[in-house]
C-alpha cells in the first residue's frame, strides 16, 4: 500500500524549492503595485498576479528537469500520474491564492475609491486567461523540456496580453450583460482546458524515458 503522504509530499517539495522564486516574485509584485496602483492601472496588477501564479508551477517543472529529479522520483512508490497530478494541484493552489489576493485588493480599492473599483468580471476574465495559459504550458514543458518551452512561454504570455489589449480596444472598460455569457464561457473553457491538459500531460509523461 502506498503511503498517503506521497502526493502532498511532492507538493511540499515543490513549495520548498520555490521559496527563493516566490520571494523574488513577491518583491516584483510589491514594486509593480507601487508603480501601477497609484496610477489607477490596477488591472495590470491582476494580470501580473495570474501570470505569476502560472509561472511558479512552470518553474518547478524546469527545476525538476534541470536536476534530473524525475529519475529519482520514479524509484519511489509513486506513479507517473501522481507526479503530473501534483503539478496541476500546485498550479490550482497558486491560482486560488492569486484570485483571493486580487479580490482583497479589489475590496480595499472599492472601500477607498468606489469610482476606481475593479469589476468582478475583469478578474474572472484574467483568471480564465491565466488558467488557460498554464493549461497550455505544462504539456509543452513535458514534451519539449524547460529550455525549448521557455520560448513558447513568452509567446503564450504575449498572446494573452494581446487578447486583453484587443478586448479593451473593442469593448473598453465598460461591461454589459451581453458580454457576461462570453466571460463565463471563457472561464468554463479554461477549466475544461486544464482537465484536457492533465490527460495530455499524463500521456506525454508516461512515454518519456529518464
Amino acid at each position: 500500500m502506498k503511503p498517503a503522504f506521497l502526493l502532498p509530499g511532492l507538493m511540499l517539495k515543490d513549495l520548498l524549492n520555490l521559496r527563493p522564486m516566490g520571494k523574488t516574485l513577491l518583491l516584483m509584485f510589491f514594486i509593480f503595485g507601487i508603480i501601477f496602483i497609484p496610477m489607477g492601472n490596477i488591472m495590470t496588477v491582476y494580470f501580473l498576479l495570474m501570470i505569476f501564479a502560472a509561472l511558479l508551477p512552470m518553474t518547478s517543472l524546469s527545476m525538476d528537469d534541470l536536476a534530473k529529479w524525475d529519475r529519482y522520483a520514479l524509484t519511489m512508490p509513486v506513479t507517473r500520474q501522481e507526479i503530473v497530478r501534483s503539478k496541476y494541484l500546485l498550479m490550482l493552489v497558486f491560482f486560488v491564492i492569486a484570485f483571493l489576493v486580487s479580490g482583497t485588493i479589489a475590496a480595499v480599492m472599492m472601500y477607498l475609491d468606489p469610482s476606481n473599483a475593479t469589476p468582478l468580471w475583469f478578474m474572472l476574465l484574467v483568471a480564465a486567461l491565466g488558467i488557460f495559459y498554464g493549461a497550455c504550458l505544462i504539456p509543452l514543458l513535458y514534451k519539449f523540456g524547460s529550455e525549448k518551452a521557455r520560448y513558447l512561454m513568452f509567446v503564450l504570455m504575449i498572446a494573452a496580453g494581446v487578447f486583453l489589449v484587443g478586448w479593451f480596444a473593442l469593448f473598453g472598460e465598460s461591461f454589459t450583460g451581453d458580454l457576461l455569457p462570453f466571460v463565463l464561457t471563457l472561464d468554463a473553457a479554461s477549466i475544461a482546458a486544464v482537465v484536457a491538459s492533465y490527460f495530455v500531460s499524463v500521456r506525454i509523461y508516461e512515454k518519456k524515458e529518464f
